[in-house]
């Protein structure tokens, strides 16, 4: 007996699939050229509505519940998608964009990797930190230079000796963790 697709929309149905998950809804469309099918495994009138889409080669056991519906509803509802806040989406996107452009400017280009820690451990403390070519610059009045070592801290503008006793402090210590630190990779 032949029936079509058509007549068979809108039954419910439990569907077993090869791992016994059971999965009980409303037959809601079968997509011959990827043979999959459609269940709506939302009750009437819920909202939104769920759906999960079954390959039929991982269907091991396939069961009609209850009698054939009175009139396809499927026909004549057609789904409307949800709403969505446009206005939102792109505020979220635009966060997003300036946030990654600030972590690249807080990322120095072609310094070592013990550069890059200094850097973040000064920016830690001290937000106005920036790279300028392989320099780390603090306030506009500190400069570390490579190798960023205690003794590669400079002043920039004299008068700026409270700013320096810090940074002499943070990189000495970031020195002593990266010191410890390598002692214990690998494992």
């Amino acid at each position: 007996m032949s029936v079509s697709l058509e007549q068979t929309l809108g039954f419910r149905i439990k569907v077993t699939n090869v791992l016994d998950v059971v999965t009980e809804g409303r037959l809601y469309s079968f997509n011959s050229s990827n043979n999959t099918l459609t269940i709506q495994t939302t009750k009437k009138n819920q909202s939104p509505q769920n759906f999960k889409v079954i390959k039929c080669t991982f269907i091991k056991h396939l069961e009609v519940i209850g009698d054939k519906p009175s009139f396809n509803s499927f026909k004549k509802q057609q789904i409307k998608p949800s709403y969505v806040n446009v206005e939102r989406v792109e505020k979220l996107l635009k966060e997003s964009v300036i946030a990654s452009k600030k972590k690249e400017l807080l990322r120095g280009k072609g310094v070592s990797a013990e550069g890059q820690f200094i850097f973040d451990q000064i920016f830690k403390t001290i937000g106005d930190t920036k790279w300028v070519a392989k320099d780390i610059i603090i306030l506009d009045d500190v400069k570390v230079q490579p190798p960023y070592k205690v003794e590669d801290i400079k002043v920039l503008h004299e008068g700026s000796n409270q700013s320096i006793t810090l940074i002499q402090r943070i990189v000495e210590r970031s020195w002593e963790q990266l010191e410890q630190d390598d002692g214990r990779k690998g494992g």
